[in-house]
């Protein structure tokens, strides 16, 4: 009853549309929404449901009955394309293209990394003997920017007496202005009695320039003034304007072992002080290695008494975090 109500309804929009001002069809021409319907139940391959909706539009619209007839020949003897029906419709208002939002700029976390040391050393200078060492090495790396320290101590008795004991702390930032420059800044700390003094403040800074820097080796100088404060054993206190120059060296030789060499010279009008520390690291097990290291440690105007010149040989196990 529902298919005849609608059928009705096109019929009767058919006789309205077919008027000399809605259209130039003729009239037996079939409404393109009952065309649409009819061309919808055929394709659907129910032919049950094809009959039924054929034999309502023909109660329908019985003068419509042979373009009905004429319709479904034409489709059943080859494939039609359905009637679309245009619905006129309302524009939609322009919808604004969508806006990039602005890239959002992530800032990548420091990386931390460091070494813990321990063993023992064997030394000639102005302390002879064998001993036991321990150290500590951390760096914190930034984008443009690291910051890394470094403590070392080496102690040593004989027969119950205390006859080496020397530490060395040092604080070491820097900021790259480039790929290979950047600008350094050292604070360092050191005590050893018995090379003839109590303590000595370095503090010093400047330019640094990165040579090599390659996976398989680096090389990197640097050099600037410095300010040295100094404590002997049996002196009044030293406070001198001196130069800094150093360079730090590493070469990979194999997958598991790597060479490193670290030496500095601080000069002033009195004197000069080289330092340097040659190490061959060799990976035993994940992140543990052996480290075989000799220190040669110069005074040109050692204090009274002392010798000029220190040596350390050390054999140690370290661990990288």
């Amino acid at each position: 009853m529902s298919a005849c109500i609608l059928l009705s309804a096109l019929a009767t929009a058919t006789v309205v549309a077919g008027t000399p001002e809605a259209t130039a069809e003729p009239a037996f021409e079939l409404p393109p929404a009952l065309a649409s319907m009819i061309d919808t139940a055929l394709a659907s391959g129910d032919e049950a449901e094809a009959n039924v909706v054929i034999r309502t539009a023909k109660r329908a619209l019985p003068q419509s009955a042979d373009a009905i007839d004429r319709r479904v020949a034409r489709w059943r003897s080859g494939p039609q394309v359905p009637t679309v029906v245009q619905v006129a419709t309302h524009p939609s208002p322009a919808t604004p293209e969508p806006v990039d939002p602005a890239p959002i700029q992530t800032v990548s976390a420091p990386k931390w990394s460091g070494e813990g040391e321990a063993g023992a050393f064997v030394n000639t200078g102005n302390a002879p003997g064998i001993g036991l060492v321990g150290g500590f090495k951390m760096l914190v790396e930034g984008e443009n920017w690291r910051i890394g320290a470094n403590a070392r101590a080496d102690y040593q008795e004989t027969a119950s007496v205390v006859t080496r004991e020397q530490y060395r702390f040092s604080a070491e930032p820097n900021y790259k202005f480039d790929e290979r420059g950047y600008l350094f800044g050292l604070g360092q700390y050191e005590q050893d009695r018995f090379q003839g003094f109590e303590s000595r403040y370095s503090i010093s800074g400047g330019l640094g320039y990165s040579v090599i820097k390659s996976d398989a080796a680096q090389l990197s100088v640097k050099a600037g003034p410095a300010w040295r404060v100094t404590e002997p054993v049996a002196a009044e206190r030293e406070s001198v304007v001196a130069g800094l120059a150093s360079l730090e060296a590493k070469v990979k030789l194999t997958p598991s072992l790597q060479y490193s060499q670290d030496a500095s010279i601080y000069s002033d009008a009195t004197g000069s002080t080289f330092y340097t520390l040659a190490a061959l690291d060799s990976k035993l097990i994940g992140k543990l290695k052996a480290r075989l290291s000799y220190m040669v440690q110069h005074e040109t105007a050692p204090e009274l008494g002392r010798l000029g010149t220190d040596t350390t040989s050390r054999l140690t196990l370290v661990y990288g975090f």
